[in-house]
């Protein structure tokens, strides 16, 4: 029996080979096959579905147009030189999401570089104008939304693709989760990633009906490592499309020879796993510490000591992140802090949503894996058939013949036709369970590594994370409403079913454009957050209110903030700054120095310590809190730019106070101290200019002339630098012209500029040419007809060259212009006195006192003319 087993094997191949030739040539002649109507339902374009659902997209966030930069998009964009200026493109590449370096202690570690690349385009595009990096958002979420109706075209099972593809994409559309990452521009990264991974899993589909050609699997690659440079979460891009050839075998070797199809699809699969282990390994080399260190304040449970704690918390997020998927109402710009009570016991009844969570996804994942079984078996078989081949064509006619086996061919001849047969009769069910698990894929493989689970990251919840699985999410519920809408066929149900679908869409729709106003501005998204995390928000809140000059009002949300958490220094320092501008300086002192003890790092509370003990004459201990900021190394602070800033203020500012207090030596030695400093060409060439200046009072001038020069050399086109060096020519009076030459210089490279013409002026009057002074005088209250201070120096320029009248008018347009200044009176008072108008005068005198009822100048000139001063005054 076994001697006739390879030639009933050979039979039996051949009828399976030409009943594969008679399904494909069924299929290019359009006759039907799974894989072919599917082909066919891919290319018959939907675009109504397509225009709909793009178009109201696109009309929920138009009212994200108008918004500004909110919360984290001023530090993103704004205060990132990767953005705003023109810095190497290769800087992107060392650079995380905020302008860090990755090798810096304070770095996030968000290597983003496509997405920065983007603002860096839309900066320049518009000028640092808002609208465009809004529109661009807008647009994004558009293109999102109409490739999220492609891949649910690809996915959904017939005969109901449509309608489920449709559903799919207008809730993505609508879904109120979507408003951080689309109204929020730091939210371009989801929107790039998402976008990204659904064209290289398009770009894969394709290639799985067009293999061997290789160029559609190089184009998946390079669109998944494009999702990976715009966010970390487009790692998971190639898990997918890999998951997707392996459930989708059985379809494509319907179109080829069985054993021509494994071999082209391990080929794909291998390529797709070596793309990404190389991803990883590139990651992680780019970034040397997996973590960064972040606050407690950011995600308290990672700080949390107790094992059982931060488990039962971590796993309980990922049940409160499908709760903002299925009722998107509470939503917050920060989920940090105590905004999630943690979990400290197992009786704890969150556990019990927990448990029900992960048990219905470890169903429906298993639902989907009986896909996969029948699936091995099918490959085994193949595998088996392709040795029995090489067998027989080796050892001749017979498998006993070679090394004496024993043959079980007839076994396994009749267990594959039965799996052909019972895969022919369950393909519906198998097409609905192998969608199911993509669709699964979707909702997770992108949230793994933001899940807290694996390692922890700088939050606890955040909503812009789930814009790419929410795609999976959309996608399981156009699947449902497909079965339902083909279980149901009466058109009463079908109009149920609808009406339900409408009211969901409604309901989205309205959360979503009341979600978007509150990323209009700052105050409102902080005061929209303050029911959920009332520590940040009010804290936020109350530095927004401050900056607008709403002192009180800030007062009382800091104070809030504070009695929620007292450990906030961010809170403690701005209501610093509260006390401080409401000149209330004790109070200043006391919450920066709170400040300073929660966080010994935050050098702007140094920088505003020295300024409120200032105003209280101690000058010694300001100087010491000056130097003690300026030092400071800042050791994982986040924002290193914003820091160094500070950190050279605080040089100048100390350098200024050992000046007032005749120790030119110490300033100098500090401001050399502050060039060690990385810094900007500006803020360089002020300190050598500063330096100039020192040098100068203490007579050394061959290195003033030095610091001058370098000054010269980092801004050649800067006309107060070419001003600052002829004053420091003036100075010695053989080196006049000199200093006169530096002066018309600053003229040329400024013609337009009123300061430069009034210094000129002021130079002249030096060398006695009054009348030449005048004429750059004018030219300057002709460039700035609003400026108080050169419309009183023309007055008095005229009054020194006698012209009083004139002198009058011009005085009179001074006090015009600043009619709060008691001076801008007492000086028209004493031009009308000497053209002997007493009445006028002693008017304006008068006038002074009652702005300033110390002012000295017209209390001696009233009582020169004998005039009594009325007490009152």
């Amino acid at each position: 029996m076994c001697v006739n087993m390879p030639t009933n094997w050979m039979k039996l191949k051949s009828v399976q080979l030409s009943r594969a030739k008679e399904s494909e040539g069924r299929g290019k002649g359009g006759g039907g096959g799974a894989t072919t109507s599917r082909c066919r339902r891919t290319k018959d374009k939907d675009y109504a579905g397509l225009v709909g659902c793009t178009s109201l997209a696109f009309v929920l966030y138009l009212n994200t147009l108008n918004a500004g930069f909110v919360y984290d998009d001023r530090r993103a964009i704004l205060g990132n030189a990767d953005v705003t200026e023109a810095n190497r493109p290769s800087l992107l590449l060392q650079h995380d999401y905020w302008g860090t370096s990755l090798l810096d202690d304070g770095s996030h570690g968000s290597w983003r570089p496509l997405c920065v690349l983007s603002f860096r385009l839309d900066y320049q595009l518009g000028h640092g104008n808002a609208f465009v990096f809004h529109l661009t958002n807008l647009l994004l979420h558009c293109l999102a939304t109409a490739l999220v109706l492609l891949v649910a075209h690809t996915l959904l099972p017939p005969p109901t693709t449509r309608v489920a593809a449709r559903v799919a994409a207008a809730l993505f559309a609508t879904h109120p989760i979507h408003t951080e990452a689309v109204a929020g521009l730091v939210g371009r990264a989801d929107l790039g990633a998402c976008i990204c991974c659904l064209l290289s899993f398009l770009v894969y589909h394709r290639h799985m009906q067009l293999r061997p050609h290789a160029s559609s699997l190089i184009l998946a690659i390079v669109l998944a490592l494009a999702a990976l440079l715009s966010k970390e979460t487009g790692i998971a891009t190639l898990l997918i499309c890999g998951l997707c050839d392996v459930l989708r075998a059985k379809q494509q070797r319907r179109q080829q020879k069985p054993s021509e199809a494994d071999k082209h699809r391990f080929r794909s699969l291998s390529i797709l796993g070596i793309a990404l282990l190389a991803a990883f390994y590139c990651r992680l080399c780019l970034v040397p510490r997996p973590t960064a260190n972040f606050s407690a304040a950011d995600n308290p449970t990672a700080h949390e000591s107790c094992w059982w704690t931060r488990t039962f918390t971590f796993l309980h997020l990922q049940v409160l992140n499908l709760q903002l998927l299925l009722w998107p109402q509470n939503l917050s710009f920060d989920w940090g802090m105590e905004a999630i009570p943690r979990i400290r016991t197992f009786w704890d009844w969150r556990n019990a949503f927990s448990a029900a969570f992960y048990g219905t996804l470890l169903t429906l994942t298993c639902k989907g894996l009986r896909l996969l079984l029948p699936s091995l078996n099918y490959v085994a078989y193949n595998v088996a058939s392709i040795v029995l081949l090489l067998l027989q064509r080796l050892g001749g006619s017979s498998c006993r013949a070679w090394q004496g086996l024993i043959c079980a061919c007839n076994h396994q001849l009749i267990f594959g036709s039965q799996i052909n047969i019972k895969r022919n009769s369950k393909c519906s069910t198998e097409n609905v369970n192998s969608t199911l698990l993509i669709c699964i894929a979707f909702l997770t493989l992108p949230f793994l590594p933001a899940c807290n689970l694996f390692f922890y990251v700088g939050f606890v919840i955040a909503e812009r994370l789930l814009y790419l699985p929410s795609v999976g999410y959309c996608l399981l519920l156009g699947l449902g409403f497909g079965q339902l809408w083909q279980r149901y066929r009466s058109s009463r149900q079908r109009r149920l079913l609808l009406f339900c679908l409408g009211l969901v869409l409604s309901a989205f729709s309205m959360r979503t454009v009341q979600r978007n106003r509150d990323w209009l501005n700052e105050e409102q998204l902080f005061r929209s957050a303050v029911a959920i995390n009332p520590p940040k928000a009010l804290g936020n809140l109350g530095s927004v209110l401050s900056s607008q000059g709403r002192y009180e009002e800030a007062k009382l949300a800091l104070q809030a903030a504070i009695w929620q958490r007292p450990t906030m220094a961010d809170a403690h320092y701005n209501l610093g700054w509260v006390h401080q501008q409401q000149q209330n300086y004790s109070s200043a002192v006391n919450c920066y120095r709170r400040a300073i003890q929660l966080r010994p790092q935050l050098a702007v509370a140094y920088l505003n310590l020295a300024t409120s003990l200032l105003t209280g004459n101690s000058s010694e201990e300001a100087a010491t809190v000056l130097l003690m900021g300026a030092r400071l190394q800042g050791r994982g602070v986040r924002d290193r730019k914003a820091h160094l800033e500070v950190r050279l203020k605080a040089y100048m500012q100390l350098a200024s106070l050992q000046r007032s207090l005749d120790k030119r030596e110490r300033a100098v030695e500090l401001l050399n101290e502050a060039l060690a400093l990385p810094q900007s060409v500006a803020q360089r060439a002020e300190l050598h200019q500063r330096l100039a200046v020192l040098h100068a009072e203490l007579q050394q001038w061959p290195a003033a002339e030095e610091q001058q020069q370098l000054a010269l050399k980092l801004q050649p086109t800067e006309s107060g630098i070419y001003v600052q060096y002829g004053q420091l020519l003036a100075r010695n009076r053989s080196r006049s012209a000199e200093a006169e030459m530096w002066f018309k210089r600053s003229l040329m490279v400024s013609p337009l500029e009123a300061s430069v013409h009034h210094h000129y002026a002021e130079f002249l009057e030096q060398q006695l040419r009054p009348e030449e002074a005048l004429v750059y005088r004018l030219r300057a209250t002709s460039l700035a007809p609003h400026n108080y201070a050169l419309q009183a120096a023309v007055a008095d320029a005229l009054r020194l060259l006698h012209r009083l009248d004139e002198a009058e008018l011009w005085y009179r347009h001074a006090a015009a212009l600043h009619p709060q200044a008691a001076h801008a009176h007492a000086n028209l008072g004493a031009m009308l006195q000497m053209r002997g108008l007493r009445q006028q005068a002693v008017a304006c005198y008068r006038k002074a006192l009652q702005l300033q009822p110390g002012h000295a100048t017209s209390r001696i000139n009233l009582a020169k003319m004998n005039v009594n001063i009325d007490a009152k005054t």
